[in-house]
């Protein structure tokens, strides 16, 4: 439990503050082959509800922080009941078995930079002496890249979202050569609690998996992009000619960044703070 709070905490901090150490192009033409481990602690996926925004509204301050913190444990009681009868019909989703399958894929396909020499998923960090043996032993080309996966289904379950952070160690050297943060949205489609839950599981969940190997391999393909075109200093004006929204706890709110790449069916952006986004052009 320790070190799953342990590997959460990383991850949500990695996710949310500017976490960005591109690898240098010097470091990169180093790496010959790399050993790849996808971390995903969570059993099942997990909620919250929406936060009231007290706080906000009110220019912040104490009193108003405690406002929000005891509506948001209110509105926490009251959709427990909503959040059993969702899970329930997920609990036989497995999100390492579908990274596993896109992960198989990502290593047979050559989409990755460098050869991945192995590549597992696992349900928390490797033990502490046996993570710093592997650091220590990254020399002759070798690389060492550990991604920690959190995925949620949003507050309304208008969207699938997976956050994940990737460090990279190379040379034997405790400091990673590289870090960054990637965040993978999938609108889902409207109706009911029930008509959204209906679609994601029929045909033995074809959907949902489906949707959970994408999350996966657009998360490595972003990291890849980002390792293969770091930013330019340079160019810090945004090159999207059309916003796009995240669904951000339950919210749609427009999301601003400098474009790395334009499909019609996604966008991967990085914004101010290094975050690398990958959205789909149709949302709400």
């Amino acid at each position: 439990m320790i070190r799953w709070l342990l590997a959460l905490s990383a991850l949500l901090l990695g996710a949310c503050a500017p976490f960005h150490l591109p690898l240098a192009p010097e470091s990169r033409a180093r790496i010959a082959e790399v050993d790849v481990r996808v971390v995903v602690a969570q059993e099942s996926f997990m909620f919250s509800a929406q936060p009231p925004g007290v706080s906000a509204a009110a220019g912040g301050g104490l009193i108003a922080a405690l406002i929000d913190a005891s509506i948001q444990q209110s509105r926490q009681k009251a959709m427990s009941a909503e959040v059993q009868a969702t899970v329930g019909p997920l609990l036989d989703f497995d999100y390492r078995a579908e990274a596993g399958q896109a992960l198989k894929g990502i290593g047979s396909n050559g989409a990755f930079p460098f050869k991945i020499r192995s590549a597992q998923v696992l349900a928390g960090m490797p033990m502490k002496k046996d993570h710093e043996a592997t650091i220590a032993a990254t020399r002759g080309g070798s690389a060492y890249m550990v991604l920690m996966v959190y995925y949620a289904l949003e507050p309304g379950l208008g969207a699938f979202t997976t956050r994940t952070t990737a460090t990279l160690w190379q040379d034997g050297n405790p400091e990673p050569s590289y870090r960054a943060s990637a965040i993978f949205q999938a609108p889902l489609v409207a109706g009911s609690r029930a008509e959204v839950l209906q679609r994601l599981t029929a045909q033995d969940g074809a959907l949902l998996r489906s949707t959970m190997q994408a999350s996966m391999s657009e998360t490595l393909r972003m990291v890849v992009l980002d390792i293969v075109s770091p930013p330019e200093p340079a160019k810090g004006a945004t090159s999207k000619a059309k916003p796009l929204r995240l669904n951000f706890n339950g919210t749609w709110v427009p999301l601003d960044g400098v474009e790395i790449e334009a499909k019609p069916e996604r966008t991967i952006l990085r914004d101010q703070a290094g975050v690398l986004y990958s959205l789909a052009e149709r949302t709400p």
